[in-house]
């Protein structure tokens, strides 16, 4: 009877564990993370997180696609050569589209994909467009071995990447007490 209290104990931790950074794996690609960041308030974050915003993108109004003000904000940015595919000898690599919604609580946020997208050039194969890029299956890179087929070996590197070099700058800018600026040292 011990041993199954423990082991329900333990299942429910490894449950509730809560990512800190993006994995791309066979099982798929991390679902959110969540970032602490004690004494700040979901206000302080929210209002931190919109200066981020403003300094890391060119537009951020077009950026920004749904906000309720101290509880979210959705925005979709694009990444060129984000998702790269080795084809029979030559690396061809498409721009990304993503969706985040980074929502608030007192010390911490969500990070959290809604989605993402490769943009294929019109040939006379396809008439082009973004496409979906599944991330909650992501079997179709691996081989039944377990290792990554050769069409996909750099998709985890790349993903991973461009998510969790986001989120450190986020992170960066919600801990720091004074407004990260694009013009310092002038």
């Amino acid at each position: 009877m011990k041993r199954i209290g423990i082991l329900l104990l333990l299942a429910s931790g490894i449950m509730t564990a809560q990512e800190t950074e993006f994995k791309f794996t066979k099982e798929g690609f991390t679902d959110f993370v969540i970032g602490t960041v004690p004494n700040k308030t979901s206000s302080e974050l929210y209002k931190k997180t919109m200066d981020w915003i403003n300094i890391t993108y060119k537009n951020p109004r077009e950026v920004i696609k749904a906000q309720i003000e101290n509880d979210y904000i959705r925005i979709e940015g694009i990444s060129s050569s984000m998702l790269c595919k080795k084809i029979l000898l030559s690396n061809i690599c498409d721009n990304g589209r993503y969706q985040i919604e980074i929502s608030f609580k007192e010390g911490k946020y969500k990070f959290d994909i809604i989605s993402l997208e490769s943009y294929l050039s019109p040939s006379q194969y396809s008439s082009g467009g973004w496409y979906p890029v599944d991330l909650t299956n992501t079997s179709y890179a691996y081989k039944e071995s377990g290792e990554l087929r050769s069409t996909y070996k750099s998709y985890p590197e790349e993903i991973e990447s461009t998510f969790n070099s986001l989120n450190k700058e986020l992170k960066k800018t919600l801990e720091s007490e004074t407004i990260p600026s694009k013009k310092e040292g002038w």
